[in-house]
């Protein structure tokens, strides 16, 4: 079967400013694939190439085998999909937005209504009175209240506080294991860290790792503290995959990556008072690949998208 998102050499230039270049990404069936990088990274492009909103400058972006541009609507039928900003009428209350959404996707009258309970909204608020949060659960509650195979997320819980938050993880934990596919864009590495799968980390418009989160936490280094009774004897942190930071005669600090056994062969012959070992969260992972200011403009604005693309509300779902 073909995978739900396969990304083929993915690029979107506006003029002289790059947006993605060269991305190439599969989505396996069934998975939560978080896509990491900070604003202007490129989440958004690829996210509105994937959608159909904007047509590559090349490569591909194909959804279950039909290209994203040029069978939009057809694979618009198996996707559900939520922008970082829905735009929505404000003169319109959650529930008949989410009552008409609805009805464009085939669905059961009320299909909104167990979602909204669970994310504490009252749907008979007009759009305009809410929100910057609530707002944001109209969105959340948009794109999971289908049965469609594929879900496609920007920056879904910006403005939802910890315990929403919180629900929408059990929410993308429920979409798992009924066997949907889930492509979540953020920012927020906690949420990654907790949801995923994979994670892809993007920067400057090029991805530059994809791996399982445990992949992710096992190839980077671990931080060692130890507090010695006496010095240790010269040479015994000299080991190849060990980078000693900081040593005084009682205190060392370094690092270990990979392997660990050979250094705690070394420390189980030492004296200690103390020690402390701290493994890397996504959050290192993450800023490793981020030294250098990051400068790429992810401007989704410019030229190459469908009429009427660039409002926050065709984003929501098609």
């Amino acid at each position: 079967m073909s995978a739900p998102i396969e990304l083929v050499a993915l690029t979107k230039s506006y003029g002289r400013r790059r947006g993605i270049v060269d991305v190439d990404v599969v989505v396996r069936e069934g998975e939560v694939f978080g896509f990491l990088g900070p604003n202007g990274a490129g989440k958004t492009t690829t996210i509105r190439c994937i959608t159909g909103i904007v047509r590559p400058t090349s490569g591909r972006a194909v959804i279950f085998g039909l290209d994203a541009w040029d069978k939009a609507v057809a694979a618009h039928r198996r996707m559900a999909s939520v922008g970082s900003d829905p735009g929505y009428l404000g003169e319109l209350t959650a529930a008949e937005l989410l009552g008409h959404l609805g009805r464009l996707r085939g669905l059961a009258a009320g299909a909104w209504h167990g979602l909204v309970e669970r994310l504490e909204l009252d749907p008979s608020v007009k759009l305009r009175k809410l929100s910057r949060g609530n707002r944001q659960k109209v969105a959340v509650v948009d794109v999971f209240m289908g049965e469609e195979p594929l879900l496609v997320m920007d920056e879904p819980t910006s403005g939802l506080d910890p315990l929403m938050q919180r629900e929408f993880l059990g929410l993308v934990a429920e979409a798992r294991t009924v066997g949907r596919t889930v492509f979540l864009s953020t920012h927020n590495l906690v949420e990654a860290e907790r949801a995923c799968d994979r994670v892809g980390i993007i920067r400057e418009g090029r991805v530059q790792e994809i791996a399982t989160v445990a992949t992710l936490m096992e190839s980077h280094a671990r931080s060692v503290n130890l507090v010695l009774d006496v010095p240790a004897p010269p040479g015994t942190f000299d080991l190849p995959n060990v980078r000693v930071l900081a040593e005084t005669d009682r205190e060392v600090h370094l690092t270990v990556r990979g392997d660990v056994n050979v250094l705690v062969g070394r420390i189980a012959g030492l004296r200690l008072i103390d020690l402390a070992i701290t493994t890397p969260d996504i959050e290192d992972v993450f800023l490793s690949h981020y030294d250098a200011r990051v400068s790429v403009t992810d401007d989704p604005s410019q030229s190459g998208a469908r009429p009427g693309g660039d409002d926050a509300a065709t984003e929501s779902h098609r």
